[in-house]
């Protein structure tokens, strides 16, 4: 694995087995990120990406009807070469997550303050109280909560959908993971809110010069915020390229598909698209990246 890559992925392939067979989920999936680069992972639901992001994290080696191969090289270690504790100590330390819903995925009987302090104690188990009270404080201030005395004192179901998504953005950034994963965060908040927590995520990680795999199902939502774009399809990569390229010049007709089902304000209709068609098995498309 190259030094300037916080994430290289060759070759990834995923099948579960199960009592009426194999299903294989991932097709040789290649994708590499650059040190403190965004980079988007865009495709419709069952598509293949949350269990990409799973298979990053380590969660899915564990699982005896999984069926992995390929290479995953996070923080320059191949992850199916790593004992299931020496995953676990990556997590929350070179690698952080952020999920879908932040009220479901923060632990309700817990407040912030402890819940905090518990993700502190994972990247300096000798942490002592006052630092980890001064560093939670710190980084609620960074994403933009004044109030942090009553936010640090009160549980998850004491706080809006958009505090709880910047706490748990917080909490993600607080160790300076060298890699940050993106489950569709925002997608249980209004749109409104939604753009407001993108906006400051983008911020924060380009702050802490944090490296992002950015999931979403959305190519709109993650305009502003992706430096390349890697569209998958049926658990393949069918085009991948800067964001630029990928609006400006759509070339695979799925990424033209999901490009058209933007909504916009002047309205009009999806264009079918025959899902059939031997546009939609053409190898990937790769655009040339002028920006390097």
């Amino acid at each position: 694995m190259s030094a300037d890559l916080a994430l290289s992925i060759r070759n990834l392939a995923l099948s579960f087995k199960s009592w009426s067979g194999t299903s294989q989920v991932l097709h040789g999936i290649d994708l590499e990120i650059k040190r403190g680069e965004r980079v988007a992972l865009v495709g419709e639901s069952g598509s293949g990406k949350s269990v990409t992001a799973r298979i990053i994290l380590g969660t899915l080696h564990e699982l005896k009807s999984a069926r992995i191969s390929g290479e995953v090289w996070v923080a320059g270690r191949e992850m199916s070469s790593l004992s299931q504790s020496e995953r676990q100590a990556l997590r929350g330390t070179d690698i952080s997550m952020i999920f879908q819903d932040p009220t479901t995925a923060l632990n309700p009987v817990y407040t912030i303050r402890q819940q905090f302090h518990e993700v502190l104690m994972r990247g300096d188990p000798k942490i002592s109280l006052s630092t980890a009270e001064q560093r939670s404080a710190d980084i609620l201030r960074e994403v933009s909560i004044t109030d942090t005395e009553r936010v640090l004192e009160s549980y998850p179901f004491q706080l809006s959908g958009g505090m709880n998504q910047r706490v748990m953005i917080g909490m993600a950034l607080i160790n300076e993971p060298q890699l940050l994963l993106a489950d569709e965060p925002g997608t249980a908040l209004d749109v409104t809110v939604q753009a407001q927590t993108l906006r400051l995520m983008r911020d924060l990680v380009r702050q802490h010069g944090t490296s992002v795999l950015f999931i979403s199902h959305n190519l709109g939502v993650v305009r502003e915020f992706a430096d390349r774009i890697y569209v998958i399809y049926k658990g393949r990569i069918v085009e991948t390229g800067p964001a630029a390229s990928i609006f400006d010049d759509p070339r695979h007709a799925y990424t033209k598909a999901l490009l058209a089902a933007i909504p916009r304000l002047t309205g009009g209709g999806i264009p079918e698209i025959q899902e059939d068609s031997e546009a939609f098995f053409d190898p990937m498309v790769t655009h040339e990246d002028v920006s390097a």
